[in-house]
Order: C-alpha cells, then sequence, then structure tokens
C-alpha cells in the first residue's frame, strides 16, 4: 500500500538526485540557493501523480504546508557539518591508495554512495566525511593488489548509534572495489543482531535478498547484474547446511568477492574456518571486520595464561591468510586497548591488539548524545532526563534471577503515558509513517523482563481501550468520562508543555496513534522480533542485554532504563537513546536514576579522554607502540569492562593518583608556536594579576626566584585553566587539579603562595616579569631542561619526567622550618648512609605551610656539545634525531608544579593503563581488588 511517506521518499530521491546534477555541472561560484531547492520540490511533487499514478490520490490530500515541510527537513539536514576522523598508524603503514585511486573502478562505492544521498537522505557534507574517512582506513589495512604479505590490525572508535555500520559498509564497498576477495563482518553474538546487519549490508553492499530472492536497496534501478557472492542470509547464519550449498566454491574461481555475516558464536566461527581452511586458504586477501570489538573478541582466558575460544577462533582464521586485514569497530574501546600488545601464540598467532592503526570517526552536530543528555542533569528539570525513585533498584534492592514485579512503579507508567503522547504528536507532525519505538531494560534477568512484559501490556490495553471509548467525545466530556484520559493530558502538560499541537489535536489523534502499538519481548525464550524491514513499527520493546550491543531501536522516542551495571561498556552500550533523531529530538524522554545519569556522565568524560589521547598521537605522529593509553578509573563503584575482559590492565590495575600532599607538575609540551604563546601569555596575565592586585614579589631565603605570598586560590584557579596542557603530561590534567583547589578551599586553605622560579639558562633565555613600565622590568634567567628521547617533534618531554628542581618546595620556608624537614629526614634514614639529598616531600609537610604553585620559566636545550651527542645523537631509542638539529637549538616554553599541603582530602582521579604505556612510563602497580560487573555473565 503507497504512504505519503513513500510520495516523500519519491519527490526526496528526485530532487536530491536533481540538485547533484546541477552542482556536478555548475562551478562552485554558483551555490545551490534556496529558491532553487523550493522549485525542485514543487516540480517533482507536480509530476509525481502523472510520472507514479499510485500517488494520485495521496497528492490531492497532502495539507497545503506539505511542501514547505520538505523543503524545511531537507535544509536542516543540510545545515549539519560532520566533520572528518583522525587516526595514527604504525611505521609499517604504506600508502597507496593515491597512486591507484585512478585506476580503481568504484563500482560499488559509487552505488553506495548514491544510495545513501537519494535513498537515505544523507547529506553532501555527511558523504564526503565518510569518503574521506573510509579513505583513510582502507590506505592503513594495506594495497591488496600488493605482492608482499601483510598482516593488519586496526581498531576504529565511534559514538554509540552514530554510524559504525554505515561507515564500515562503505568500507567494505570500497575494499571490494579495490580487490580484497574474502570478507567477513562478525555482527555480535546474538540472532537479532546478526540478521539485522546482515539485512544492512544487503541493502548498502549485496542489492539483493537472498531469503525473497529480490533486488533490494543499491540494487534496485541498478542495470550492471555484479554482485557479491553471499555466504550468509536474513535468517540464515553460515553453519554446515551453508557450507554444502556452497561446496566446490572457491575465492580463487570467482571475480566478485565472498561475503559473510556471521555472529561471534564458536559453532559459526568453527564451521567457517573449516570451510575457509578448503576453499580459500591463502587465496585472499582476507577483510575481517570485528563489529562490537570489545564483545566476545578479547581473550577472556588471559589472566590464566590461556587463549579463549572465540578470540582463537579469531586469530586462527586471520592465520589462514598471507595477506588479511582485521579491523574492529566499537564504541566502548576499553577492553581492546588493554589487551597485551606483545602476546602472540605460535598456532595462532597475535592476539588483536590493535597495533597498525586506532581511528577515530567525529560526531556529526547533529548526534543525539552525551552532551545533549547529561549536560544539564544537574539543573531542576533537566530537557531529556527524568528521575526515577520509586523503582526497587533504585532503592537499593537487588533483583535475582527468578524474581517477578506483581506492580509496575509510577515512573514505569509515566514513561508509557509520554510515549504514547510522543507517538500522538509525530503523527500530527504527519510522521506516521515513520517508526516510533520505546525501550525499557529493568533487569538482566528474563523473570523480570517476562513479568515487565505482562504488566505493561495490561497497561497499554487498559489506554487503549479508553482512547477507543472516550477519545472522539468532545474535549470536555471525554475528560470527564475517563480517568485514563486525564492521566494522559497531565503527562502531556508535564512532559511536552511547549508544543505546538493542542490537547484537543493530541486527544483526537490518539484513536490512530494507539491502533498499531504493540510490544515485543527480547530474549532468548521470547520468539518476538523487532522488524523495522516491511512496514512502519509502534513499539514497546522489553529487554536487557539484547537491547543493548549493535541493536538499534529505530525512532527511539522514550527510554527507561532501571539497571544497576557498574562497568563503562555495559553502561554505554545499554545507551540505546543516543543517535540521530532527525524531526523528533524534541520529544526525546530517558528515565533513570540520578545515579545511573552520575556514572553515564563520569563514563562519557573517561571516553572523551581516550579518544582526545588518539587524537594526541595523530598529532604526535605517534605509533601504537610508542604511545599507551590511559582510562579514567572510577575510584569507587564502576569498572571499565568486566574483570576477565582487562587483559594486560588486569596485571598492573588501576594507579590512584592522589593529589592530597601530592606534587604535580607538567612534564611534557607542546611544541606548536600557538600553545606557546597562549601559556606565555596565562604566566604573563597571571603576573599582571598580581601587580593590579598590590602584591609584591620578593626574593625567598632559598632560591633564585621571586615570591608573591598570600594570593587568593582564584587566581592559581584561572592560571591552571588559561594553562594548555599537554596530553603527554598526565597527572597535570587541569580538571582534577582545578576540582583539588577547590576542595582545599572547602577545608580551609584557600591563600596561595606562588614562586617565579629561575634558573642558569643564558642571557637570550630572559623571561620578563613586567611589561607596563620599563623602568621597572624585571627579568629572570629561565630554567634549562634537556629533552629526553620520547621527544617528537610535536612534543617536548622532559628528561627523567622532572620538570622542578630538587629543593624547590623549600622556596616559602624559613631556616628553622628547613632545619625541622631536614632533622626529620635524617633521622628517618639514620642507618641508609646512602640517603644524603633531602626530599622534598619533607618540606611540604613541614606543618602549616601553604600550597605553593610554582611558575617554570624553562629553555629546552641541551646543556652542551657532549651532552648532546652522548644523549641524542648516540642514543639508540631515537628514531629521528632531526627532531632536535644540533646541541645549541633551544625553544621556550612555559610549565608549572604545584606543592599540595596533605589536609586529608581522599583520592579522587584513578586511570588504567594498557601494557605500552606502563613499558613506556615505568608505573606501579596498584592492586586492589576490584568488584565483578553484574552483566559481565548476563542472564539473557
Amino acid at each position: 500500500m503507497t504512504s505519503i511517506k513513500d510520495l516523500s521518499d519519491w519527490i526526496y530521491e528526485n530532487v536530491a538526485r536533481e540538485l547533484g546534477r546541477i552542482q556536478d555541472r555548475e562551478t562552485s561560484s554558483t551555490p545551490i540557493t534556496e529558491e532553487m531547492i523550493k522549485d525542485n520540490f514543487r516540480n517533482w511533487f507536480n509530476v509525481a501523480a502523472i510520472v507514479r499514478p499510485e500517488f494520485k490520490d495521496i497528492c490531492a490530500s497532502v495539507p497545503n504546508d506539505y511542501i514547505d515541510k520538505l523543503v524545511q527537513e531537507y535544509e536542516e539536514r543540510e545545515s549539519y557539518f560532520k566533520p572528518v576522523g583522525f587516526g595514527y598508524q604504525d611505521e609499517n603503514t604504506q600508502p597507496w591508495l593515491n597512486e591507484r585511486k585512478p585506476s580503481i573502478d568504484w563500482f560499488y562505492w559509487d552505488r553506495y554512495r548514491k544510495y545513501l544521498r537519494e535513498r537515505k537522505h544523507w547529506s553532501e557534507s555527511t558523504i564526503r566525511s565518510m569518503n574521506e574517512d573510509t579513505d583513510n582506513i582502507l590506505d592503513r589495512i594495506a594495497d591488496p593488489k600488493s605482492e608482499s604479505s601483510f598482516d593488519r590490525r586496526g581498531l576504529v572508535i565511534a559514538s554509540v548509534q552514530s554510524g559504525k555500520t554505515a561507515n564500515y559498509i562503505g568500507l567494505i564497498s570500497k575494499a571490494a572495489d579495490a580487490g580484497y576477495k574474502v570478507i567477513i563482518v562478525m555482527a555480535g553474538i546474538y540472532n537479532v543482531l546478526r540478521n539485522q546487519t546482515q539485512e544492512r549490508i544487503e541493502d548498502g553492499f549485496i542489492g539483493y535478498d537472498l531469503v525473497e530472492r529480490k533486488r533490494v536497496g543499491v540494487g534496485i534501478g541498478c542495470s550492471n547484474s555484479r554482485r557479491p557472492l553471499l555466504g550468509t542470509s536474513r535468517n540464515r547464519d553460515f553453519n554446515k547446511v551453508t557450507e554444502d550449498t556452497m561446496r566446490g566454491v572457491t575465492s580463487g574461481h570467482i571475480r566478485e568477492p565472498l561475503v559473510f555475516v556471521i555472529k561471534k558464536n564458536a559453532n559459526s566461527l568453527r564451521e567457517i574456518s573449516l570451510w575457509l581452511e578448503t576453499n580459500c586458504k591463502d587465496d585472499g586477501p582476507l577483510l575481517l571486520i570485528d563489529d562490537e570489538a570489545d564483545n566476545a573478541s578479547i581473550n577472556v582466558s588471559y589472566d590464566k595464561g590461556e587463549i579463549s575460544k572465540i578470540n582463537g577462533q579469531i586469530r586462527g582464521i586471520l592465520q589462514l591468510f598471507s595477506q588479511s586485514a582485521y579491523v574492529g569497530y566499537t564504541a566502548t574501546p576499553f577492553a581492546n586497548v588493554l589487551i597485551d600488545s606483545t602476546s602472540h601464540d605460535d598456532k595462532k598467532g597475535d592476539d588483536i591488539f590493535p597495533r597498525s592503526f586506532i581511528y577515530t570517526l567525529e560526531q556529526s552536530d547533529a548526534y543525539f548524545g552525551a552532551e545533549k543528555v547529561f549536560g544539564d542533569k544537574d539543573n531542576g528539570f533537566p530537557e531529556y532526563l527524568r528521575w526515577i525513585t520509586d523503582d526497587d533498584e533504585s532503592q537499593g534492592i537487588k533483583r535475582r534471577s527468578g524474581d517477578v514485579l506483581t506492580g509496575l512503579p509510577e515512573s514505569l507508567e509515566e514513561a508509557v503515558r509520554a510515549f504514547i503522547v510522543a507517538c500522538s504528536l509525530r503523527v500530527l507532525s504527519r510522521d506516521a509513517d515513520e517508526h516510533m519505538s520505546m525501550m525499557i531494560n529493568m533487569s538482566p534477568y528474563k523473570s523480570v523482563q517476562h513479568s515487565v512484559y505482562y504488566l505493561v501490556s495490561e497497561y497499554v490495553d487498559q489506554y487503549k481501550n479508553a482512547i477507543n471509548s472516550f477519545s472522539s467525545l468532545p474535549e470536555k466530556q471525554a475528560l470527564a468520562s475517563s480517568r485514563l484520559l486525564r492521566e494522559l493530558k497531565l503527562t502531556w502538560e508535564k512532559q511536552y508543555p511547549q508544543e505546538e499541537f493542542t490537547w484537543g489535536d493530541v486527544q483526537h489523534s490518539l484513536a490512530d496513534t494507539v491502533k498499531p502499538l504493540h510490544i515485543v519481548e527480547i530474549n532468548s525464550q521470547s520468539n518476538d522480533t523487532l522488524d523495522y524491514g516491511h512496514m512502519a513499527q509502534r513499539v514497546i520493546a522489553i529487554g536487557g542485554y539484547r537491547l543493548s550491543r549493535g541493536l538499534t531501536l529505530e525512532g527511539l522516542l522514550v527510554s527507561y532504563y532501571a539497571r544497576n551495571a557498574k562497568a563503562y561498556d555495559s553502561l554505554m552500550q545499554m545507551a540505546r537513546w543516543f543517535g540521530y533523531r532527525f524531526g523528533y529530538e524534541h520529544l526525546c524522554r530517558i528515565w533513570m536514576t540520578r545515579q545511573s545519569a552520575d556514572w553515564y556522565a563520569y563514563v562519557a568524560t573517561a571516553t572523551k579522554d581516550l579518544t582526545d589521547q588518539v587524537r594526541s598521537m595523530c598529532n604526535a605522529h605517534s605509533t601504537p607502540d610508542q604511545y599507551g593509553l590511559r582510562v579514567r578509573t572510577d575510584p569507587d563503584t564502576l569498572m571499565i569492562t568486566a574483570r576477565n575482559k582487562m587483559g594486560a590492565g588486569e596485571r598492573f590495575k588501576s594507579e590512584k593518583v592522589s593529589l592530597d600532599g601530592a606534587f604535580i607538575e607538567t612534564i611534557a609540551f607542546n611544541r606548536d608556536e600557538k600553545t606557546c604563546r597562549l601559556n606565555t601569555k596565562a604566566a604573563e596575565e597571571l603576573l599582571d594579576e598580581l601587580e593590579a592586585h598590590g602584591y609584591q614579589a620578593i626574593a625567598p631565603e632559598y632560591g633564585k626566584g621571586l615570591l608573591y605570598r598570600n594570593v587568593p586560590s582564584g587566581t592559581v584557579r584561572q592560571f591552571i585553566r588559561e594553562y594548555h596542557n599537554c596530553s603527554r603530561s598526565p597527572k597535570s590534567e587541569p580538571a582534577s587539579i582545578i576540582r583539588h583547589i577547590s576542595r582545599l578551599d572547602e577545608y580551609g586553605h584557600d591563600s596561595w603562595d606562588i614562586y617565579i622560579a629561575s634558573g642558569e639558562a643564558g642571557s637570550s633565555g630572559e623571561f620578563h616579569l613586567s611589561d607596563t613600565d620599563p623602568n621597572k622590568q624585571v627579568s629572570l634567567r629561565r630554567e634549562r631542561r634537556s629533552p629526553s628521547p620520547d621527544t617528537t617533534d610535536l612534543v617536548f618531554m622532559v628528561k627523567n619526567g622532572r620538570l622542578a628542581s630538587r629543593g624547590v618546595e623549600k622556596v616559602t620556608l624559613n631556616k628553622d622550618q628547613v632545619r625541622q624537614a631536614e632533622d626529620r629526614f635524617h633521622e628517618q634514614h639514620k642507618d641508609e648512609s646512602s640517603k644524603k639529598n633531602v626530599s622534598d616531600i619533607y618540606y611540604r609537610q613541614v606543618p602549616g605551610r601553604k600550597p605553593l604553585l610554582i611558575i617554570h620559566p624553562v629553555m629546552l636545550q641541551f646543556k652542551d656539545e657532549k651532552d648532546y651527542q652522548q644523549n641524542w645523537l648516540e642514543n639508540t631509542a631515537i628514531r629521528n634525531h632531526d627532531i632536535w638539529p644540533s646541541y645549541d637549538y633551544a625553544e621556550e616554553a612555559i610549565g608549572w608544579s604545584i606543592s599540595f599541603p596533605e589536609v586529608g582530602i581522599p583520592a579522587e582521579t584513578y586511570y588504567t593503563y594498557n601494557d605500552v604505556m606502563i613499558r613506556h612510563m615505568g608505573l606501579t602497580p596498584d592492586i586492589e581488588n576490584e568488584e565483578q560487573d553484574d552483566d559481565a555473565t548476563p542472564d539473557d
């Protein structure tokens, strides 16, 4: 049956094609104007009933503003911008794509791009971004026409539901065009996700549905009969039956690529391994896409010195081919970066640590993500969040397997009513042919899910009956007659007070709204499915683990999340509310506990921290073996991932960064001119602030610099906020430092000392304290610091990892205090004759001393020619000696250090490091035990 959505899609497809032709033939100085867009939409609407007679009745019945709405939606999508991603790679990466690009027939990619633009309504900006991203990834996985063997291992990171599947369909399309002959996509551990992925790959890459034996997606309207040979279908994974039907097929005797979409299941992997060994061994090249790469693929037996079955099978498949590329995709890469980068087995080969490259996809500014959802969580009435306070879990009552609910929490009833109202508002907005979904995720246990299914079904039936009985009555009469309609009206007033439609509009649309509404239970004991392929769905989906991990809930409007998952990856993968919500973002509502919201906000920060590190690696031109990764770790409650997925990170656990009584210093500097200028400006503005408020610098009894006394903590906070910290100096991260300064205020330590350090650098490296009056200008010589072997062309690393000089923390003390500290040191080390140099911690622990900020104007330079020769030119660990061209070459920078007094503030920030960073930084492991994740072994 033809619908208004079919008409809209047909018009949109033709307009996109026509405007694309205009852009191709016009010069870049002739932009597409709004009037051109409107004219195209009007013209195609006017011919729709002529070209497609089935649209005749629909065209006659559309509202007056129909075209205006289509134009508005088109312009809204086109206005969004999606940046190109970023990544870094190892030294074995050999760029090849630019050279081969002109000679490649981009058949699969071109038709996929056309499909996204004309059928899926993607903007030109988003397609251009995907084109560059997939080029960048393809260039990193090696040339399939190379005569040399290769074994590439990479990881692509993207936000939850931000377009990972679309990206890897683009990648495999280009890989097929370039010459990859065997393509395997591992799509999660459940049939529901594998089937969904199979359908999307058939639509976007294959162009043919094997089950219904018809063209779909990219195949519709394509005159070329080319298509890949598909070894799986929408209802069949790779198994013995598939193996029998493909007997005799070998990769060496077909022109198009072999494609398999399989579950990460030991049986499926065993069957395809056997088939590949018989029919395709060493006859690749192979591209293996691992969707949700942090799930099931990780070696969960690592801590036992063994290889878990699925991890071993994946590595075994890669071993079958002399040319292979493994690309993992995930939104939660925590477990992947903690894989032991040195793990190797003679039979199975290397583990799947992303040694070749890590690439991060950027979000579009249309993305409905953590910043939008949780950015206002501390406001009195957040825009999207609603609080659960009446559920057992929110009150600390843990559910167990076998438990059932005997009644719905009032918050869930409110959420269901909000979903009905939101659907009605979409219907009124002429989106009745679009998918509309609600998610209820209350427990990993099927017994709980099943009871919720029956309770929600009964509750929805009550509303359907009331709506069918009373909603057609006049507004006042209907409300007087039905308590349930009155409750719906209250929900409309509370949840959607600013909408353009009146309650009368909503009430009279309710019957059409709830007619197709149904409830499904998604777990291993239910035969229910989410079928978005054949007709518009209006569905409430109830489940647990199967409602996470890559599953897309189309048109998700309302989410009810009442779980206590405590692992970063479990939390984020259950956040199915993230994604793109074109045209209905304002209707989205998410119910959860305040604790869960705090956890999500924390994990979002940890995820951003990790991707920022990847960005830094890209900027520093580092390789995976050079630049380790760290994951911000919650000290109390949350786990990074399930215990058996911690890999090499498990051996070393998390390093606690306690700032109470600590000495923190910058040990790395970004070398770019802009950052250096901004940091110098921050120091100058700090000194100007001190001068403007009458603070006088004094010469301390110890040290060559200048000291300012009793400065308010706000001045220090402002400097740290303005300073651009290098990511290679993780302990001087500003956010945690600023929070600790504020905690010191709460403990009564809001008065600081500030010291401007001075050293022995030459007169050419002077730092001027004031530019306001040349007659009063004071200059200090900078401290000289030599580069460490880890210095790159973009980042200067301080030799030995220390910026401050020994004894700097005694600059605020008098002689009696210094003698007291040194006597204490000698008393505690009287039996250790080798301990002669007093550790600064003894000066730091002198009673009554203030927190101290030290500004370090530094000259980055070798001491002399001998120092340069021995520690740079003759150092074999340095890969590029040209980074520091001569012994007298010098750069200027501003660093800082802080001496925090010990006042009893508990530790706040923890990090878990992967083995690469541990090797480079020489970290000491933390052996505290960690709590097991409640979702490590899901019940469903």
